[in-house]
């Protein structure tokens, strides 16, 4: 009993370390796959955002994107198959895709957060600038004799 359990468990390591599937001759590069994978994460969030865009540009995901990569359906689902196989491979792309979409998501909020600030500077200088404004007329306003006052 103890011989047949060493047995499967060793044949269980040898069947898990083998490929299940073969790497097609027109594999895309993970860096292609990641590229690809990020345009669909920054496509998806903008038709959830607001989908009217896409549509008034006439932009259809998937041709856009074979268009893009001169790649067609077969030769992305071959690569995606066969990355998906692999989960580490797998894993490794879509960290790299989140790595990219945090980056972009942190540029963006730097450049939310100047856009921010300046506005509040400019309202700051407009309100500062009114007051001032009104305290000289009332400066002028107490020099006038009583005649001129009203």
């Amino acid at each position: 009993m103890k011989r047949l359990s060493i047995i499967l468990v060793l044949v269980f390591c040898v069947a898990c370390g083998n490929k299940v599937i073969e790497k097609p001759a027109d594999l895309l590069s993970e860096k292609q796959m990641e590229n690809i994978y990020y345009d669909l994460a920054i496509i998806t969030a903008a038709k959830n955002a607001n989908s009217s865009v896409l549509s008034e540009n006439n932009l259809i995901t998937m041709p856009y994107i074979y268009a893009k990569y001169k790649i067609d359906s077969v030769q992305l689902a071959h690569s995606n198959q066969y990355y998906a196989s692999d989960p580490s491979l797998y894993e490794k792309i879509y960290v790299g895709v989140q790595k990219r979409l945090e980056k972009e998501r942190d540029e963006h909020q730097v450049i939310t957060q100047k856009r921010s600030d300046s506005i509040k500077k400019a309202q700051q200088l407009r309100a500062e600038k009114l007051k001032n404004e009104k305290d000289k007329k009332k400066e002028l306003k107490a020099t006038l004799p009583d005649t001129l006052k009203k």
